[in-house]
């Protein structure tokens, strides 16, 4: 069986145009600052609470939202603005997402 990487990353995840956005969050999760680990925080408290939040993925064992197929462990810190599927991390992104953005340097 030879299957090509975009069936491969098809098989892996729901939506393989946000690749990038997966890995962004699997970067940021591995050292984040201490904005995103609030930023995080949050969001996984409202992922708890979902109806789509799955405590145990059968294979893999790590919670994922049944929604979107995503690793909750790193999907909260995605960099991007209420990533949820839902739209229900806007109230704690409103509040704490800003913070988490890098401040561009500039000589200027």
């Amino acid at each position: 069986m030879n299957l090509g990487l975009k069936q491969i990353i098809s098989n892996i995840v729901k939506d393989p145009s946000k690749i990038v956005t997966i890995l962004d969050a699997w970067v940021a999760s591995a050292n984040p600052t201490e904005e995103q680990k609030n930023l995080a925080e949050a969001r996984w408290n409202i992922c708890v609470g979902c109806e789509h939040f799955r405590e145990k993925r059968d294979v893999t064992g790590d919670p994922y939202c049944f929604k979107c197929g995503c690793n909750l462990r790193k999907k909260i810190f995605t960099i991007k603005y209420n990533e949820c599927p839902e739209k229900k991390w806007e109230p704690v992104d409103e509040l704490l997402w800003k913070d988490t953005q890098k401040q561009k340097k500039s000589i200027l």
